[in-house]
């Protein structure tokens, strides 16, 4: 057996391309390996993995497969935006061959073995991996998450809920009697001479003399609408200035604060759920469930369940910490399966949990990284209670100070400076006193920007989700804190008034965990043409990346043209498909180019192309064709295991184990296994493996197990990603556009 075996000369990369598939052969033109999908010992830090292959050696001397177990140590680096893990700088920790003949032989088979691992990194599913991880794998960080309701509004007929952020911020568009509402993700108009507001849903137009009086559809607008300015943040009013008659008698709801919207077709129709006493209610597209047995209606948003027993008396309560136990039965095909990622004690929350506590990582050079702010006036400050700390309230960005020093956190990179005003000096320390910001603060958030590691010349930071929105309560992820943040308003400064919101809003834009993207979208189509409330229409977690329709954010920009636009959002450019907050810094923050980029490998059936690129120079790696290493090998047989005591094992489609010794596989199962439902295998791995560790069958059954249900998600991932990544379903994601507005409708 060999030690320390170093494969690769070169760090992981942080950006890696989706896994290509499983097996995969590698091949020098006459002696051929093939390694089966891994089975994950461990991920210390979601930077150090361990892993065992199973392997399939041939060559020239031996034309039948000679089987092994290949074990290693590898770099990792993560992109949370392709849910992809790049493998770099991997070491052979061990090579087994049980059915070698001598020492002799088993180390030449060693030796062709290493000699035909690629030279170069390669990537497998974040999904694959994170199905071998559990809660207990990582210190989860409990966020003292509030869990009061928010009001949650319910309608039998078609409705559309229009949220202002607070009081209504009034800006006048130019050379019109137009006031625009920038403080609203829909689009509002008062006109002033009419003294009558004017709502704009998808291509129909409604009026009302007040915000709080009834809405009517209307035919023509004011003709001051026609004179709007030719701006990109008007482009979507202008191209539907002819309003379209509707069939659809709508409810328009506006409310001040944030707020749910439960949108019924009618009176709730009751659905059975197979294996479990409870029903769901089909007629709408929220999560509303039934429990016949307590005479509660379970409700979930943001990652939370309330309850109530009459869903038109307004009166909820907090119940994930007393759910039923029958929502842990509902179905993974389920219409409603998403909803287990928020059950506490699934494998689905379980993993979510998992999810949110890896770090999006980048490397970041200390002379490249530039940094700004701007105030409204003279920087004013307050303290943060509880703490040490105070931080600049008129400035949407997240300005500290801290024993006579200021810190800036800016698309999760830490900088520093002597003067509120900079100049700004990437940092490689923060005080340990930023990490006591309470939940209750709106800069809760930046605790969980960390420094990793430092060098003279560059310094790597990494957030995780909870910068992104996503913190862990309960045994399950959840959008937001469950507190509100005021917005900031500016009047009498400017000849305009200036507002921006205040971070992640809980409630009102109906966010819900997608468990193909393992991000939590907002809105879409739900609360208003460009999506949902307040800090987007929609944010993903796993990108950093906000989704918003042309103009959403446009209102915003225009309220704050003097300078005061929100640049943790608009600095990463239009259109959701901007990539994550590290990585769309070399616009925004460390300029073009500026900070590193690294790519893999990529490998599938017609070979490999490679290469790696950083901002210091580093080395391009040349394409390999069909007979050269690594493409996926054409296998029919991919359910091949490596055991820890060194053998290879097989796994059947009833579920029966063989062992390879060496010419034929025998059969290993004990008895009761054969023919056992395979979900009710896994599920029963899952508990024997921790009660008898020791046991090769109860560990591979958990292999098993992990390596369906990753393989399950990886695959979902992989179908999201090709159909944009981001429709407006909740099996696909959230869309960037939503065309049209309010309300859930079906």
């Amino acid at each position: 057996m060999t030690m320390g075996v170093t494969c690769a000369s070169h760090a992981a990369p942080a950006s890696a391309p989706a896994d290509p598939g499983w097996p995969r052969q590698y091949s020098d033109g006459v002696a051929k390996l093939v390694l089966y999908q891994p089975q994950v010992d461990s991920w210390k830090d979601y930077r150090k993995l361990t892993a065992r292959f199973a392997a399939a050696l041939t060559s020239a001397k031996n034309v039948q497969p000679t089987w092994g177990v290949l074990s290693i140590e590898s770099e990792t680096a993560v992109n949370l935006q392709s849910r992809a893990v790049s493998l770099g700088n991997f070491r052979v920790t061990g090579v087994t061959y049980p059915s070698a003949k001598d020492e002799a032989e088993s180390k030449v088979w060693e030796a062709l073995t290493i000699k035909l691992l690629p030279a170069y990194p390669t990537s497998i599913a974040l999904d694959r991996i994170l199905a071998y991880m559990d809660k207990n794998s990582v210190n989860a960080r409990q966020t003292a998450i509030l869990m009061d309701p928010p009001p949650i509004l319910v309608s039998t007929q078609p409705a559309v809920l229009v949220i202002i952020d607070g009081k209504p911020v009034e800006v006048d568009v130019e050379k019109t009697d137009l006031q625009k509402v920038v403080n609203t993700n829909w689009d509002l108009f008062l006109d002033k001479k009419e003294k009558r507001y004017y709502l704009r849903d998808d291509k129909v137009w409604f009026s009302a003399k007040g915000l709080a009086e009834a809405w009517t559809s209307v035919d023509k607008l004011p003709k001051d609408f026609s004179s709007l300015p030719a701006s990109e943040q008007y482009a979507e009013v202008r191209q539907n200035l002819k309003p379209q008659k509707t069939g659809i008698v709508k409810l328009v709801l506006v409310v001040q604060k944030p707020t749910e919207l439960i949108v019924l077709a009618g009176e709730p129709s009751f659905l059975v759920i197979p294996g479990s006493r409870l029903m769901w209610v089909g007629n709408t597209e929220s999560d509303l469930f039934f429990d016949p047995a307590d005479k509660q209606f379970y409700f979930l948003t943001s990652g939370r369940w309330f309850r109530t027993p009459d869903i038109k008396s307004g009166k909820w309560a907090a119940a994930t910490a007393e759910l039923p136990e029958d929502f842990q039965k509902i179905p993974a095909d389920h219409p409603r399966a998403h909803v287990l990622a928020a059950v506490p004690g699934t494998r689905q929350a379980e993993e979510a949990v998992v999810a949110a506590f890896i770090p999006q990582t980048a490397i970041i050079e200390r002379k490249s990284a530039k940094a700004a702010v701007t105030y409204v006036g003279d920087p004013k400050f307050e303290p943060i209670s509880g703490t040490t700390i105070s931080y600049a309230t008129n400035t949407p960005n997240d300005v500290f100070l801290i024993a006579n020093r200021y810190y800036l956190c800016l698309e999760g990179v830490w900088f520093a400076s002597q003067t509120p005003k900079g100049p700004w000096e990437a940092t490689d320390k923060v005080p340990d006193e930023v990490y006591k910001i309470p939940a209750s603060s709106p800069k809760y958030n930046v605790t969980y920007v960390n420094i990793y590691e430092s060098t003279p010349d560059t310094v790597t930071y990494g957030y995780t989700a909870g910068y992104t929105g996503v913190y862990v309560g309960y045994g399950v992820a959840m959008w937001g804190t469950g507190y509100y943040y005021p917005p900031y308003y500016g009047y009498g400064y400017y000849p305009y008034p200036v507002y921006w919101p205040a971070s992640y809003y809980t409630y009102g834009a109906s966010a819900w965990y997608n468990p193909a993207t393992g991000a939590y979208g907002r809105g879409s189509a739900f609360y208003g043409p460009y999506g949902g409330y307040a800090r987007g229409a929609a944010y993903n977690p796993a990108t950093g990346a906000y989704a918003w329709g042309r103009s959403a954010w446009g209102p915003y920009g225009a309220a704050a043209s003097g300078g005061f636009y929100n640049p943790s959002t608009g600095g990463w450019g239009g259109g959701y498909r901007a990539s994550n907050g590290y990585q769309s810094w070399g616009q925004s923050v460390v300029g073009r180019g500026g900070q590193w980029a690294r790519t893999a490998s990529y490998s599938d059936s017609r070979g490999t192309v490679a290469g790696i690129q950083t901002s210091g120079g580093g080395k391009a790696i040349a394409a390999r064709g069909d007979l050269g290493q690594g493409f996926v090998a054409r296998s029919g047989s991919g359910d091949v295991y490596a055991g820890r005591d060194g053998n290879v094992y097989k796994r059947d489609q009833s579920g029966q184990w063989s062992k390879n010794n060496g010419g034929s596989w025998e059969s290993v199962n004990r008895p009761g296994t054969a023919g056992q439902d395979r979900s009710a295998q896994i599920d029963s791995a899952r508990q024997n493996a921790g009660a008898n560790r020791d046991s090769v069958q109860n560990n591979l059954n958990r292999d098993a197990g992990a390596r369906s249900s990753g393989n399950y998600n990886a695959q979902r991932s992989e179908a999201a990603q090709r159909s944009g990544g981001y429709s407006g379903s909740r099996s696909g994601g959230f869309s960037s556009r939503p065309g049209g507005g309010g309300g859930r409708r079906r």
